[in-house]
């Protein structure tokens, strides 16, 4: 984008309040953005754990001058309170106006809320949807299961508390692909494969990262794919500052990464294990019950089991070089930053070949790729071949290097951005 006026570009995001892997993703990114474009940060919820780690930022943040509560319980889920919540409260934050009508772009990341901003987008303003996944909680029921998989309440009543939502979700997608010059992609063409058959949009497994999808009279007609990708200074292919204190792990383990959850296959991935004399450490917390559950069948099965919260980087860095493998059964992952990260410092990675997984791994010898109900066992002894090790960690980083740096994120970003900017202006 030429010219001596840098793009203004408006970043919306529901909020930041769990600050997760998307959250954390989003402000890493932000960096590199801020070297191209003048960024200012939408959100209604910006906790002083956000703040921390946006800390040197060179981007403008607007949030509510008071906190924002997002009403929760089975009555606000049945009644759809939240979307209209989020709705008043977009509509109170005070300069968020002004910075809407000062941008050139604004870049959408899906979030519970993040949507409701739409009443205020001018339709002549062109706009990026990134939607990391459809909301799962709505239209998926991995997220309504117990750590073991089974229901945490019978289906129908799952369905008739979300469906208000569902269709509420659905209908501003729809609304909003009816923009012009608005666009859509996911993090993966899985989430583009998802994005289709949630919101009955085309789907080209063909597309690159950053490719426009086809329009129809001018509307976005697809979904695209923007990756996400890691700061590869946080994943230095040799050990520095990792001088640090971690939990002892007796004897060999693997490392997986995400809350204890059905949806992060964490009770597989302990049961895969049974047998091998290997240990799980799990990072990432989870409920006091299900640590329970969990350490109470890893004794049952006989296998080693530490389970740590978020850790900072260096904490993990260290972790994660001392590991047999990274590994995860997660389901339908949408991405999947854990085997890039993997292969940045050329540690095995061995994922279940689902969702996202598959598409960042398969086209890199860097690991394995492992069926659900696959040899784990074959897999795990593979890791710990040290001609396997090398191989793997040879071809692991140069492919990250390729293709999930910040770098290349911003220039696929750079060609979304201009595509909806055209658009809006024919």
């Amino acid at each position: 984008m030429g010219g001596a006026e840098r793009l203004k570009l408006l970043v919306v995001r529901g909020s930041f309040d769990s600050l997760g892997g998307a959250e954390r993703e989003l402000l890493t990114v932000l960096r590199e953005w801020s070297k191209r474009w003048d960024i200012t940060l939408a959100t209604l919820q910006f906790p002083p754990s956000a703040q921390k780690l946006a800390e040197g930022l060179d981007i403008k943040i607007i949030s509510p001058e008071y906190e924002y509560v997002a009403p929760s319980g089975a009555i606000s889920e049945i009644l759809g309170k939240e979307s209209k919540a989020a709705r008043k409260a977009w509509a109170g934050i005070s300069g968020l106006r002004q910075a809407i009508a000062s941008a050139d772009v604004a870049h959408l990341s899906v979030c519970r809320g993040t949507l409701e901003i739409l009443p205020l987008l001018p339709e002549g303003l062109a706009i990026h949807y990134h939607c990391l996944e459809p909301p799962r909680w709505l239209h998926e029921d991995v997220l309504h299961r117990n750590l073991d998989g089974s229901l945490k309440r019978p289906a129908w009543i799952t369905n008739f508390l979300f469906r208000k939502q569902k269709n509420t979700d659905i209908a501003l997608v729809k609304s909003f692909l009816k923009r012009k010059g608005a666009a859509i992609s996911g993090n993966s063409h899985w989430i583009q494969s998802q994005l289709s058959k949630f919101y009955s949009i085309a789907h080209d497994p063909s597309l690159e990262n950053g490719q426009p999808a086809p329009r129809k009279d001018g509307l976005c007609a697809g979904a695209s794919v923007l990756m996400h990708v890691v700061d590869l200074s946080d994943w230095p292919s040799e050990a520095f500052d990792e001088d640090v204190e971690t939990p002892e792990v007796d004897g060999k383990y693997v490392i997986t990464v995400g809350r204890i959850s059905h949806v992060k296959g964490t009770w597989e991935t302990l049961h895969s294990l049974a047998g091998t004399g290997l240990s799980l450490v799990q990072v990432g917390g989870g409920s006091d019950a299900d640590k329970v559950l969990l350490n109470k069948e890893a004794k049952r099965l006989g296998v080693g089991l530490v389970c740590m919260p978020r850790l900072e980087q260096n904490q993990l860095r260290k972790l994660v070089r001392g590991a047999i493998a990274m590994v995860s059964h997660a389901y339908g992952e949408p991405f999947g930053l854990t085997p890039i990260e993997a292969m940045a410092i050329g540690i095995p990675a061995l994922f279940v070949d689902e969702g996202g997984f598959h598409y960042t791994m398969k086209d890199v010898d860097s690991g394995m790729l492992i069926e659900r109900d696959g040899d784990w066992n074959a897999a795990y002894e593979a890791a710990q071949d040290e001609d396997n090790r090398n191989d793997w960690a040879a071809a692991g980083r140069p492919h990250v290097e390729g293709k999930f740096t910040l770098e290349v994120q911003a220039d696929a970003l750079e060609k979304l951005l201009e595509d909806c900017r055209l658009w809006s202006r024919t």
